[in-house]
This record gives C-alpha cells, structure tokens and sequence, in this order.
C-alpha cells in the first residue's frame, strides 16, 4: 500500500516539475525586428511544444496545464503561463501541419489563440485594479501575437479550402487581439 502511494505521489511530482522555473519564449537579444527579402520576419522563437496532440500521453500533460493554471494565482504569472500555452499550441500547429495533420493543426491553432486572448484578458483586468502591468512583459505578449500573425498567415498559405475559414478566423482573433494589448503600460 505504502509503495502505490510513493508510486502515485512521485508521478504527481514529476507532472508538476515544471512549475518551479519561468521558460520566456523571448530571445532577449534580439526583440526587433529585421527586415529580410523586403518582408518582415519577427525575432522571436517559440517554444518547444513537448507531447503532441496526436500523442497518447497528452492528455496527462493537458492534466498537467489544467493543474498549473489552477495553482498559479498571481495575475501576472498567470498572464505568462498563457502566453506560454499560447506559443506551445502554435508550435504544435506548425508541426502538426508539417506531418500532414492539417485538421488538428487548425483546431490547435484555435486553441493557441484562446490561450492568448486568456493572457490579454488578464493582463487588462490586472491593469484595471490600479496595477500596472511590467513593461517586458506588455513587449513579451506584443511580440508573441506579432509572431502568431506572422505563422498563422504562412500556415494560411500552405492551407487547403477546409482549413483556410478556420486559420483566418484565427488570425482576425490575433489582429483584434493586438489592438487590445497596446492598452496594456
């Protein structure tokens, strides 16, 4: 009895190991952007996603998220961690997309552009308590949504009819999203 409790209690620690440390998906050298080929790519690498959709452990790592987003109550954490969710879900699409999964590729871009709207969301309502929110990481979601408009549209451009309603809504959501984070000081 006593080692299925160890057992259950060391798999609950490993799930949880990543909270303990902040990931940023910005390079902090080089957060402008360049002008190559006379089109503008965004300095900004996203994340290493981990675990796939497609994958049969991924609904532990989605239990995994689902507890850290409950245990992380300070406002601007929170707004990180979906931005971090965030970035992770478009990466996914973009993999996804390159193995040929188009359709979960577009529902995963979906879900990575709720997670953003998440972020901004609490960032707004953090700003309206009389808080402000930190200036790097107002910079940190601007830049993130810049790069999510920048994938989503070549995604838009490898895309089949089928795929192409569901990224351009995708991208409307990013454009009415980066109108809203410029409120964020």
């Amino acid at each position: 009895m006593k080692q299925r409790i160890l057992f259950v209690c060391s798999i609950i620690l490993f799930l949880i190991a990543g909270v303990w440390h902040t990931v940023l998906a910005v390079n902090p050298e080089s957060n402008t952007q360049s002008v190559e080929n006379a089109k503008v790519k965004i300095e900004y690498a996203l994340p290493y996603p981990g675990v796939l959709p497609d994958h049969p452990l991924y609904m532990l790592k989605r239990l995994r998220d689902y507890i850290l987003e409950q245990i992380i109550v300070e406002p601007v954490r929170k707004g990180e961690f979906y931005v971090l969710q965030g970035d992770k879900r478009l990466e996914m699409s973009v993999l996804l997309l390159a193995s040929g999964k188009r359709v979960l590729a577009e529902t995963t871009t979906s879900k990575a552009e709720k997670y953003m709207e998440k972020a901004v969301d609490t960032f707004l309502a953090y700003q309206k308590t009389g808080a402000s929110v930190p200036t790097y990481v107002a910079d940190h979601i601007r830049l993130s949504l810049l790069k999510h408009e920048e994938v989503i549209g070549g995604m838009l451009s490898s895309a089949n009819e089928e795929q192409k309603n569901g990224l351009t809504e995708s991208l409307g959501r990013v454009q009415q999203l980066q109108e809203r984070a410029k409120e964020l000081k």
